[in-house]
């Protein structure tokens, strides 16, 4: 061996005697974020990998209804039939139905929630002019009797 002074290591590498980059943990358990963890397991339902796919979407027949009702509601009290007495209520039925099954149909997993938004509106204008017609034949009923 020779009593000579250590050779100098060269730039940029490590040196022979240094200590490790990771510095051996201290006695005792292991820092929480170092701890061994359990794999989680997420539960095996709708959605989740793994698990079964979720439902597809419901059918757009809510929506249909609704715009038809709505269209219905709109349109039968116009129509040149008999109807002496009861034409200013007749909308009734198609507009409360057709709302009923536009808010129904914008509810949950759906297709064609803006058709059914369509139909909502389109019962709506019924329901506008079924309180038009009946306030009208309300003003004629009250209104004093114009005799020749």
């Amino acid at each position: 061996m020779t009593d000579g002074p250590a050779p100098e290591p060269e730039a940029g590498a490590p040196a022979p005697h240094a200590a490790s980059a990771h510095p051996a943990p201290p006695h005792g358990p292991p820092p929480p974020h170092l701890r061994p963890q359990q794999p989680w397991t997420r539960p095996a339902g709708a959605g989740w990998p793994g698990g079964p796919p979720p439902p597809p979407p419901k059918g757009a027949g809510l929506a249909v209804a609704a715009v038809v009702l709505g269209l219905l509601g709109c349109v039968v009290p116009f129509l040149p039939v008999d109807l002496t007495g009861v034409r200013h209520y007749v909308a009734f039925p198609f507009w409360s139905a057709g709302l009923l099954t536009a808010v129904l149909g914008c509810l949950g997993r759906r297709r064609g929630k803006p058709l059914a938004a369509a139909g909502g509106a389109l019962s709506v204008l019924a329901l506008l002019l079924q309180v038009a017609m009946v306030a009208g034949h309300l003003a004629q009923a009250l209104s004093p009797a114009t005799a020749p």
